[in-house]
């Protein structure tokens, strides 16, 4: 009987060996995206888009227009913005920035220069039911620093605020809205 269980034991091993080593390669591969050395592989790179030329403007609808998607608004709040050029990956990306008091809504285009988002000194949450215009959305804070990462298909978007309480945060970003 002993005998029986032998290779049945070595088979055993051999599989779970190959699970792990399976599950190894998946996570290099996820930190490898993570990281951005796959990213725009399959991509298509954004067109060029020219800054406003005043640099910045008050109308989101046109700010939309020159960015290339829709883009987050908070109807009701001052807002100043800018579209521009950047590289992420050697590859040129549009980057649209609105500032309101007291907090910023950042836009790249395409989606994968989402990284160009991320702020290093928050700490990611693990918080589920988090949305932001019906989009689930990532909660980052430190302290009373908090933004929430978000996309869509041809966008990736952040909410940052420096200095926040966090239920106000949270209702701040229940009010956001797109450009049509």
């Amino acid at each position: 009987m002993a005998k029986k269980d032998g290779p049945r034991r070595i088979f055993r091993g051999i599989m779970y060996l190959a699970g792990l080593l399976v599950a190894a390669a998946l996570c290099f591969v996820g930190v490898l995206m993570l990281t951005g050395h796959f990213e725009g592989l399959d991509q298509p790179e954004a067109l060029g888009v020219q800054p406003l030329k005043a640099g910045q403007t008050t109308d989101a609808n046109a700010l939309a227009d020159v960015f290339g998607a829709p883009v987050p608004t908070l109807p009701g709040y001052a807002m100043r913005g800018q579209a521009l050029n950047v590289t992420y990956n050697g590859r040129t990306v549009r980057k649209a920035i609105l500032q309101y008091d007291g907090f910023t809504i950042t836009c790249v285009q395409p989606a994968f220069a989402a990284p160009l988002l991320l702020n290093n000194r928050l700490s990611l949450s693990l918080e589920e039911g988090v949305t932001v215009a019906g989009l689930p959305a990532a909660l980052a804070e430190k302290d009373n620093a908090f933004c929430l990462y978000f996309n869509t298909d041809d966008a990736a978007y952040s909410l940052w605020a420096p200095q926040a309480e966090r239920d106000s945060f949270l209702s701040l970003a229940g009010r956001i809205t797109f450009t049509k």
